[in-house]
């Protein structure tokens, strides 16, 4: 097997089991939180800890894999904090257990560093593919995380350690990510690919010729001039295509995770529909989703990312214009807001924006800072998770989700507009 499929399948595995993962913990979380005698803000504090952390780890491990190199060691050492995260969170003896677990869980940088090997090992046309199949992947595992979760719960008492169905997914977790350290330990060290061997295998331009060559004296002697390193530190070149691409996949996420945080309110508090109904809007949802990581996925085979991007930021436009009506018809209640309060978690919830942002970005940016990049967009992703959650909490009348949609329309026509103008671009390595 190549490298690149040890580190398509690999990178597919991790994403698998952080799909599992989130959903396995968050079912049992309140129940776990309660029994220690804390409050629902508590239980926020356990919850969002974890995106915290992320937002750190992500371009702290995609640095420090750009930097040093060694990114086997790097990666088993996010798996070690994993697996001490996982136990930890089992430890019933106070809440701050769970709370310090979660803080430790994002701490870990694994998938950056994975989404900067793609970057640095998948062609260029197979790129775009390869994020979006992540990322189905993950969906799968959220999908049958409950199930695991619901069959995997038990009590036992363990020389004084009781394990029940709020610390047991901690037990569960360990036994998971105890494996994969193990496996990791054994990956071949041929699969990783180091930033400094990739841009070895760069040609050199000219003009970079020329300035090293100014760097020896003019007698012939190879002697470099003194504070000068014989190799220049290279930088990485900010433009407008990063910030605007940042910018998309933050209001992209944002408004995702305000869409699975709002629904249910509106299903059951404005709509009053029942709990069944509500759970079949989101099924449905998640067979929409299926689907249309499907169809992009075979259509990234024909049209370019940035096309598909595109696309994305009209789909959510769409979504944002569904739920202005919905602000708009707040004291009309009829079928219909059934109706469109589906379409608008179907195309709001999925965050199709951050596969392509990502493929976009490996294309557009250095592969010296492939990884650091990839960490970085995957902190913005949660800084708009955590963004989304807290507004959208403050959404409970009409006048509220009405400003809250003027907003939402406002961003996304200047990200468009923006991302209009650096169309062509987006597909040119400067």
């Amino acid at each position: 097997m190549g490298k690149e499929g040890w580190i398509m399948k690999l990178t597919a595995l991790r994403f698998f089991l952080a799909g599992i993962e989130n959903y396995i913990i968050a079912p049992t979380a309140w129940y776990y939180v309660r029994s220690f005698g804390q409050s629902k803000f508590f239980l926020a504090l356990v919850l969002v800890s974890y995106n915290i952390a992320a937002i750190i780890a992500g371009p702290l491990f995609g640095f420090l894999t750009d930097r040093f190199g060694n990114a086997k060691l790097l990666f088993i050492c996010s798996n070690v904090l994993k697996f001490v995260a996982s136990m930890m969170y089992s430890i019933n003896l106070s809440a701050y257990f769970p709370l310090c677990a979660r803080f430790i869980t994002g701490l870990d940088g694994g998938i950056a560093i994975l989404l900067g090997q793609i970057a640095l090992q998948i062609n260029e046309e197979s790129r775009g593919k390869s994020f979006l199949f992540f990322e189905g992947v993950y969906c799968l595992g959220s999908a049958i995380s409950p199930g695991i979760g619901s069959f995997i719960s038990f009590r036992v008492n363990i020389l004084g350690w009781d394990i029940n169905e709020g610390n047991s997914p901690g037990i569960v977790l360990a036994i998971i990510w105890l494996l994969f350290l193990i496996f990791s330990l054994f990956l071949p060290g041929t699969m990783w690919v180091e930033t400094g061997t990739r841009i070895e295998k760069l040609n050199v331009s000219a003009y970079e010729e020329e300035e090293r060559s100014s760097e020896y004296n003019k007698d012939g002697d190879q002697s470099l001039r003194e504070g000068c390193s014989s190799e220049k530190k290279p930088r990485i070149m900010w433009d407008s295509r990063i910030f605007c691409l940042f910018f998309l996949m933050f209001t992209n996420m944002g408004f995702s995770s305000t869409s699975t945080f709002y629904a249910p309110i509106l299903a059951l508090d404005h709509l009053h529909l029942q709990l069944i109904h509500t759970k079949l809007i989101f099924l449905n949802c998640t067979i929409f989703t299926l689907l249309a990581f499907t169809c992009f996925h075979v259509a990234s085979g024909y049209v370019e990312e940035r096309k598909l991007f595109a696309t994305v930021l009209i789909m959510q436009l769409f979504s944002i214009s569904f739920l202005t009506y919905l602000a708009f018809s707040w004291n009309q209640v009829t079928d219909i807001q059934y109706y469109i309060l589906l379409l608008y978690v179907c195309l709001g919830m999925p965050y199709f924006a951050y596969p392509f942002g990502n493929s976009i970005l490996s294309r557009i940016t250095d592969p010296q800072f492939a990884t650091f990049i990839q960490g970085l967009s995957l902190s913005i992703l949660h800084v708009a998770f955590i963004t989304g959650r807290v507004v959208v909490s403050f959404v409970f009348t009409q006048t509220s989700l009405t400003y809250f949609c003027l907003a939402l329309i406002s961003l996304w026509l200047v990200g468009i507009i923006w991302y209009g103008v650096l169309y062509k671009r987006m597909a040119v390595h400067d």
